[in-house]
């Protein structure tokens, strides 16, 4: 094989997967999940807890993301989240 197709294979084997992704596959759209109450605020556990919540809530397909505990009242929190949709 010459060495100018060789270079050619290489510079191929190293461009095609950077362009790829790009090229066969949308960026999956995001929208709010229904916010999940809880009990309790959300102290030092509540984003752990709100991240098993939510990802026991919603299948691996809704890809569930931006997950976060925000406090809502006196002992009082909720988790909320943004799945695929559409």
């Amino acid at each position: 094989m010459n060495s100018f197709a060789l270079t050619s294979m290489l510079c191929l084997a190293v461009l095609l997967p950077l362009f790829a992704p790009s090229l066969s596959q949308e960026q999956p759209k995001y929208c709010p999940a229904p916010d999940i109450p809880r009990k309790g605020s959300c102290g030092s556990n509540g984003l752990r807890e709100c991240v098993l919540l939510v990802l026991g809530q919603y299948p691996a397909s809704k890809m569930p993301s931006k997950i976060r505990c925000i406090n809502v009242g006196k002992n009082k929190s909720k988790c909320t989240s943004s799945i695929v949709c559409g």
